[in-house]
């Protein structure tokens, strides 16, 4: 390849386009192919020498190759093909190179939303040895045909191969790999595995033995038999016991010695791991060839089995279900990372570690509890309320590209339909008069033509699409406000437990449990990849709650009034009463509190006023235009503050030092005695008689103190003397 491409040019290739990357698309179907064929592998490589000679450096050549072993009969789970969309939407792509157009798809639609790509951003197209432009009608043409031979190649193979396997498996052939226990001799027939019969036995016996498949695992596990296994490459290996291999030798039809083959045909939805699902086919429908090999059991024996597990049936959720709890299949053990279940009861619902499941052993975790996931739903809400910008543009932007992708496909299927129409059109013109048996034809596939063009309008009209548009802070505060609005229609009785989990499901990819006997801990991962650690405590220690609200100084009453609106650290919604509550305190040894924080807050500020000598009358006002509330709930007067001070056990102070520190600190502060009196007025400090302070009012108040300053010194005085002269006497 290298030899025949130096140096070339091509009048297609514009600077425009060397400037941009050049692209090796590489994919093959299966790993089998890729380890039995790496020849097509080396090939497709090769193309970098291709590019290389048309112009593009080294440093513009970008191999992707991360669909090998992904099948080309559709896009989902191809991150490779993803990745080659995204960077021509980013017109990083000058030219794509493929061996042919099967590599890219073997769906006519999604070569087409691919050509429609590449022809908007002027990407040139490499495939089958030649250089084209998808944007050109002669080369789009034959690009579409080539496309419809892949899809038709594709199509016709796996018809023809379906129908070679059927028609071997009716006549008694085994086209498909036998489970684990016979061996294949040399003439063809089929003969018990000496390595797996014993196993296999063993399981069949000891299920007689305890008629249940958990016995049965527990039964295996304590004798140490291992279950026989079969990777895809054919290779033998053992495992622990399980429920599920258990159930599989059990109930498989091959143990009877039947070939079945045909049980699934495809037509199930296309998962994001690329593989489409297969959809399970009624019994009667299946290729059942009895008696074709060596059989473990008998018939009879496996619907006695069948029977019996049908009794011992009991189901437990381990993915989202259809029960209430939104957290379903996305809560996982801390220590195995295995899902968890969850059974529902009439109280609540329970979850337990699906080891006890599968391996009928001891779980990692059990536990009930109806407030973890009230929790975590409440921790989702608080996302919603401010919803993550970051992710809400990743979500728009995907909405943009299946937009963009679906008016790709109406493109498309317009400018197709037009193509037929004009084809058929001028085939009735020319035959018009001359061939009559064609002319006729040509006008029913005209007007066939021309019914599927209504039908398709009239679909696009039942469900038109917008196109997407660069309004994108327009659209992320729809998005927002939208996402806002869930936590107060969660509850709606039209909104159904599904979508409830659908919208978790959006914002949260699992959960991590890690419960202890006394609460219950666990580790939000979010889609974004952010954690946000949560609690709840268990019913056996909700005793910690309440003792929180006791430190808080709360009441018997207001620590119930808490609980029942979940006003906790952990917002755990508590219904209790209050004889329950002050149990719990006394088991605790804390004695109930008397007064709420609130009350001796407002009796802390009612000190406080006092001491700034404000009247009682004064106190009572400012509590009342505060909005402060009184024990009795009524508005604040004069007596109830005076009873609110007698509680704290304190008396109101004395006018005299309330006056004195008052002028002082005044003096000291230089103001006049009108000054004085204005503050004095605006401080609301209490005068007897309770009259207003006026700047001669002050200074009579001023003297009068020191005055009495003076009194009470001369009689401490007088007092020491008339001391020394009686000690003196008495000497």
């Amino acid at each position: 390849m290298n030899s025949q491409n130096k140096n070339q040019s091509h009048p297609l290739i514009g600077p425009h386009h060397l400037r941009r990357f050049a692209v090796v698309y590489i994919r093959q179907s299966t790993k089998r192919q890729i380890i039995e064929n790496s020849g097509s592998t080396t090939y497709q490589r090769n193309l970098t020498a291709v590019a290389h000679s048309y112009g593009w450096p080294d440093s513009q050549i970008k191999i992707i190759d991360e669909d090998l072993g992904r099948s080309g009969s559709s896009t989902q789970g191809r991150t490779g093909w993803q990745k080659l969309q995204d960077m021509i939407d980013a017109d990083q792509v000058g030219a794509v190179f493929v061996v042919n157009i099967s590599r890219l798809a073997r769906q006519v639609h999604d070569f087409e939303l691919f050509r429609m790509r590449a022809a908007l951003h002027r990407t040139l197209l490499y495939s089958d040895g030649r250089l084209g432009d998808p944007a050109n009608s002669n080369d789009a043409i034959i690009a579409q045909i080539m496309a419809m031979v892949a899809q038709f190649e594709n199509r016709k193979r796996t018809e023809i191969m379906m129908q070679s396997k059927m028609t071997k498996a009716k006549t008694g052939e085994i086209v498909s790999r036998l489970p684990v226990g016979w061996i294949k001799e040399s003439d063809g027939r089929f003969d018990y595995d000496p390595a797996t019969e014993d196993a296999i036995r063993t399981i069949i016996n000891t299920f007689w033995q305890t008629r249940s498949i958990r016995s049965t695992v527990i039964a295996l596990a304590k004798a140490g038999v291992q279950i026989p296994c079969r990777k895809r490459e054919g290779q033998l290996y053992v495992k622990k016991p399980t429920a599920a291999r258990v159930t599989f030798i059990l109930t498989n039809p091959a143990y009877t010695g039947a070939y079945v083959f045909a049980k699934t045909q495809p037509g199930g939805p296309v998962p994001t791991s690329g593989r489409p699902k297969r959809l399970k086919l009624p019994e009667g429908r299946w290729v059942n060839i009895p008696d074709q090999h060596p059989a473990y059991m008998t018939r009879q024996e496996q619907e006695e089995i069948r029977s019996i597990l049908k009794k011992n049936q009991f189901k437990r959720r381990y993915g989202d279900g259809r029960g209430r709890v939104a957290t379903q299949g996305l809560l996982r053990c801390a220590e195995c990372n295995a899902t968890l279940a969850v059974s529902h009861c009439r109280r609540g619902y329970s979850f337990v570690c699906r080891r006890l499941r599968e391996y009928a052993e001891k779980p990692c975790m059990s536990f009930s509890s109806n407030d973890l996931d009230e929790c975590i739903v409440r921790e989702v809400f608080k996302v919603l309320k401010a919803p993550p910008i970051e992710m809400l543009n990743s979500a728009l932007k995907a909405s943009h590209r299946k937009k963009q992708t679906r008016l790709d496909w109406i493109r498309s299927e317009r400018e197709r339909l037009a193509r037929e129409e004009s084809i058929a059109q001028e085939r009735a013109d020319v035959t018009r008069g001359r061939l009559p048996s064609v002319h006729f034809d040509a006008l029913e596939k005209l007007e066939k033509i021309l019914q599927d063009k209504k039908e398709f309008e009239q679909k696009l009209a039942l469900k038109p699409v917008a196109p997407p548009n660069d309004e994108s802070e327009e659209e992320l505060e729809e998005l927002c406000r939208i996402a806002s609005e869930v936590p107060r229609l969660w509850q709606h009785e039209a909104v159904t437990h599904q979508e409830r989990k659908d919208i978790v499901r959006c914002l949260v990819d699992h959960i991590v449990v890690a419960p202890t006997k006394e609460r219950i801990d666990a580790r939000i991962v979010w889609k974004s990849g952010a954690q946000t650690p949560v609690s709840v405590w268990r019913a056996r220690s909700r005793h910690h709650l309440i003792r929180e609200l006791y430190a808080r100084q709360l009441t018997a009453v207001e620590i119930k009034e808490h609980l029942a609106a979940g006003e906790t650290s952990s917002g755990q919604i508590i219904n209790i009463s209050i004889a329950g509550i002050q149990k719990s305190l006394n088991r605790m040894g804390l004695k109930p509190a008397k007064y709420s924080a609130s009350f001796l807050s407002v009796r802390r500020r009612a000190a406080e006023l006092d001491r700034q000598g404000q009247s009682l009358e004064a106190i009572a006002g400012y509590f009342n235009e505060q909005g402060f509330a009184s024990p009795s709930g009524k508005s604040w007067t004069h007596f109830m503050v005076e009873h609110l001070l007698r509680d704290n056990g304190q008396k109101q102070e004395p006018l005299e030092n309330i006056h004195r520190r008052a002028i002082t600190e005044a003096h000291a502060r230089g103001l006049s005695y009108g000054q004085m009196a204005g503050e004095f007025n605006t401080k609301k400090i209490r005068r007897r008689g309770g009259r207003h302070w006026t700047a001669n009012s002050v200074a009579i108040r001023w003297s009068d103190l020191k005055r009495m300053q003076r009194k009470r010194k001369k009689e401490l005085t007088d007092t020491k003397l008339s001391e020394a002269v009686v000690l003196k006497r008495s000497a």
